[in-house]
């Protein structure tokens, strides 16, 4: 097949560049650089790294891509070429994507899908109503931020403040016409107007959701012959032969036909919100308009329940969304003329009324789904001994806490049995960790509970902040003994005792995890571990030849030198701690590997605080409130203070790379659970570096990857679809740091397997991993060579320089055992022979 059959690179490709050290001849366009014998492209990992940083500060020439993410080619070196892949400006590179972190719980909710454990793909069955649970929690998650952004508006400043002349003039409601009294007088209509806030965040994610489904899954997989005329129906999702399948990056109908179903879903909770509480508040006329909108959102809802769940070829889920769309709009004209045309009514306090049936309902769907989807976790997974020990000790902890609050009646009772709940989980954590590598228990519904409660956390805290800047907050008649000066905003009795717990629980369980790794750290630092680090290095120090033309006079151990084993020799070189240092940094390279049982114990423990409080039959609670406005603030304010923080951060490369592992891991996968996520820039990265290697094969040319961190995952994305890749083509692999095994396997063991890799399609397979490091580590496949290199990569330095530093996951690039290996692996791939291209 000929190279111009291919399809295209999405944006603007660059025109051919000149080969290094050649100029541009005759005409003003470069002649196309050579594509034969042996390229190398280096694959970065989170940051946004610098193709300058990966090849070094040379000149360098963009061979592909644009300028989002494309290849550059540096001069060649040691008998190849050199490129650099550069997909940073698709995750990175830009500030402003920080704003990303504002849809946090639908990141975490599309996340959550992806967990399940690999034994359910082999029961379709199960698995078919895994993703069904999954979606409709998905759903429920999207209608609860639908709930809070409407609940805020149209309560606390639409109802309460828009019925109070003196609210109205104190706030800036002018804008909004509040201050009009064909308008204040008119509760209907008050609720109306201030349903434009919610309406305008539902308009705003359609626009994110259009735009980034063009810029990202609209980017199609290579492939020979024909382009099929239409994209697969199914999302990725539903695909049980996994990363292998040749769709799995190509999802833009499945997308497009999830966002639809939830943007009608959104409309139709719009509506039915605006129509019941202005039903309850008036119930005067027209109430044949309101009962209308509530049976067509409850009609939509029905049917975009069975949108979300269909997986077929046949376009009948796609119309069903659209329609469903449409039966929604109407239903938000209903009830927008409903609210329109009723009559003025007299203000009466308190809480909007309907508004507590609604709040009622959507916490009944969360908790519905949650369930469902903790049932067929449950149900499809193989549970091992030690996950029935984490499972009982888990919910019998769950019990006793909760008994143990119930007959106790101290006011620290319920913090007590919090804590008590986390360290029994700890310890069951632990116990189960002896024998099993992977999240301890129940993956999915861990983090699918926690986007409810990250979307609940904010917006309660938001809610109550608005209604303090509002007025003066009373949770019931008798708060206030006085009247107070400003105008009384009521807020649910039920949200007073939750409120001193929405951040400073899920804050408190943070410190005790952070103790408890720092307790290891320390432990290994001190303890048998700091010997056996220095005496392996002693074993490397002996059996390493002298350099020649070093003087031993100049050279110094950070082991073998008398201060080490001899507490009386002054330490003026100041080696006795290298030992812990690089020890401490072994124990913190396992850490990450325990963030389940901190996600685990604040879900647990949120499940344990809604129990609790339900057990209290609506009592007061006796929080002062000082700590009720302690804890809103905090909730309120930490969607703030971390864009700010990651916004200070984002133009130091070293801060950004650390606050980019967790991000980049969760914008890896496909938006097949929840459309309103961020998008996945694998969408676009893994075909796009599919391309350039049949590109490259096509014109006689053998490709050597070398991927770092979530580098080498892409490229194990790329590698592990054999219909997207040419049948002959040559690719030896390197990746250095690599989370492929360690975390993927850890969180996507479904996907990321030993079945999987050992798939895996390659001429060689070279992976370097540091014992220090807190991301990679070995992958154990039969295709692939673990190599484990020491870091610091040597315990010796001469007199007067600083002591060899742990290099951890960001050394790798300055180590010469990588450059060595890849030289080598260089070598090998070029010695092969080489197969023509095709025509």
């Amino acid at each position: 097949m000929a190279v111009s059959e291919m399809e295209p690179a999405a944006g603007p490709v660059p025109g051919p560049v000149a080969k290094p050290g050649q100029g541009l001849g005759a005409g003003l366009v470069p002649p196309e650089p050579p594509s034969d014998g042996v390229t190398e492209i280096r694959l970065h990992g989170v940051g946004g790294t610098s193709p300058q940083s990966m090849v070094g500060d040379l000149p360098l020439q963009q061979v592909g891509g644009d300028a989002i993410a494309g290849f550059y080619r540096r001069p060649d070196a040691e008998g190849r070429h050199i490129e650099a892949y550069s997909w940073g400006g698709l995750t990175s590179r830009s500030g402003t994507r920080v704003l990303w972190l504002l849809l946090l719980p639908f990141l975490l909710a599309n996340l959550a899908g992806w967990m399940f454990p690999p034994q359910m793909l082999r029961r379709p069955r199960v698995f078919a109503v895994y993703r069904a649970a999954i979606r409709w929690a998905a759903l429920a998650v999207t209608l609860n931020a639908v709930l809070f952004l409407t609940w805020i508006p149209i309560d606390y400043l639409g109802y309460q403040c828009g019925g109070r002349a003196e609210c109205v003039k104190s706030w800036p409601l002018y804008g909004f016409g509040l201050q009009f009294g064909f308008v204040q007088d008119h509760p209907g209509r008050r609720i109306l107007i201030a349903a434009a806030v919610p309406l305008l965040a539902i308009a705003i994610m359609l626009v994110l959701s259009r735009r980034t489904l063009g810029r990202y899954e609209s980017v199609r997989p290579p492939a020979r012959g024909p382009l099929p005329s239409a994209d697969p129906a199914r999302s990725a999702a539903a695909l049980t032969a996994g990363l292998a399948h040749p769709d799995f990056w190509n999802g833009r109908r499945a997308t497009s036909r999830l966002g639809m179903a939830h943007l009608a879903a959104a409309v139709a909770m719009l509506a039915a919100l605006i129509a019941h509480t202005v039903r309850s508040t008036v119930n005067v006329e027209q109430r044949p308009l309101a009962s209308a909108a509530l049976v067509l959102s409850g009609l939509v809802l029905a049917g975009v329940v069975v949108a979300l769940v269909a997986e077929t070829e046949k376009r009948w889920p796609e119309k069903l969304a659209v329609a469903m769309l449409a039966v929604a709009v109407a239903a938000l004209a209903l009830s927008a003329v409903f609210a329109w045309t009723q009559p003025a009514v007299a203000f009466t306090e308190g809480e909007l009324p309907g508004m507590g049936q609604a709040v009622n309902l959507t916490n009944m769907a969360v908790a519905g789904t949650l369930a469902l989807v903790l049932v067929t976790v449950l149900a499809g997974t193989a549970v091992t001994p030690a996950g029935w020990l984490l499972t009982a000790a888990t919910l019998g902890a769950v019990v006793l806490a909760l008994w143990v609050t119930d007959v106790a009646e101290y006011p620290g009772v319920r913090v007590a049995a919090v804590l008590v709940l986390i360290v029994g989980l700890a310890l069951a954590g632990q116990a189960a960790r002896r024998g099993y590598d992977r999240f301890r228990w129940a993956a999915p519904f861990v983090v699918m509970a926690l986007a409810a409660g990250v979307l609940n956390v904010f917006m309660l805290g938001s809610l109550i902040r608005v209604a303090d800047t509002v007025g003066a907050i009373h949770y019931s008649e008798t708060d206030y003994l006085v009247p107070p000066q400003e105008p009384v905003v009521a807020v649910f009795q039920v949200i007073r005792p939750f409120a001193p717990y929405l951040a400073l629980l899920p804050g408190a369980i943070a410190v005790v995890f952070l103790l408890w790794q720092g307790v290891l750290i320390w432990r290994a630092a001190s303890g048998p571990a700091t010997e056996q680090t220095r005496q392996a290095y002693l074993v490397r120090e002996q059996a390493a030849a002298p350099t020649p033309g070093s003087p031993a006079a100049w050279v110094a151990s950070t082991v073998s030198d008398p201060a080490v084993g001899n507490p009386a020799v002054h330490d003026w070189l100041r080696v006795r701690s290298w030992a812990q240092t690089v020890a401490a940094w072994r124990r913190l390279a396992q850490a990450p590997l325990d963030l389940d049982l901190l996600l685990t114990g604040i879900v647990v423990a949120g499940v344990f605080l809604v129990g609790s409080m339900q057990l209290d039959d609506g009592a007061t609670g006796g929080a002062p409130p000082w700590l009720i406005g302690l804890g809103t603030t905090l909730a309120a304010a930490l969607p703030l203070f971390l864009i700010v923080l990651l916004r200070s951060g984002w133009n130091d490369l070293t801060k950004r790379k650390a606050i980019g592992v967790l991000w980049d891991v969760g914008t890896f996968w496909p938006r097949s659970y929840h459309p309103f996520a961020p998008p996945s820039y694998a969408e676009r990265a893994v075909p796009e570096l599919q391309r350039r290697i049949w590109w490259l094969r096509d014109n006689g040319g053998k490709v050597l990857l070398t991927a770092h961190s979530q580098g080498s995952v892409l490229a194990v994305a790329a590698l592990a679809q054999p219909d997207r890749r040419s049948p002959d083509d040559q690719v030896s692999l390197v990746t250095f740091g690599s989370p492929v095994y360690k975390l993927y396997n850890w969180g996507f063991p479904a996907y990321f397997n030993q079945d999987m890799l050992n798939h895996l399609r390659v001429e060689r397979w070279e992976n370097l991993y540091y014992l220090t490091d807190y991301i990679g580590g070995p992958l154990g496949a039969a295709t692939c060579h673990d190599v484990e290199t020491p870091d610091p990569p040597t315990s010796t330095f001469r007199y007067g320089e600083p002591v060899p530093r742990v290099g951890s996951h960001t050394g790798y690039w300055d180590d010469p055992a990588l450059w060595k290996a890849v030289g080598q692996a260089a070598a090998l791939l070029a010695a092969r022979r080489p197969e023509p291209p095709r025509e």
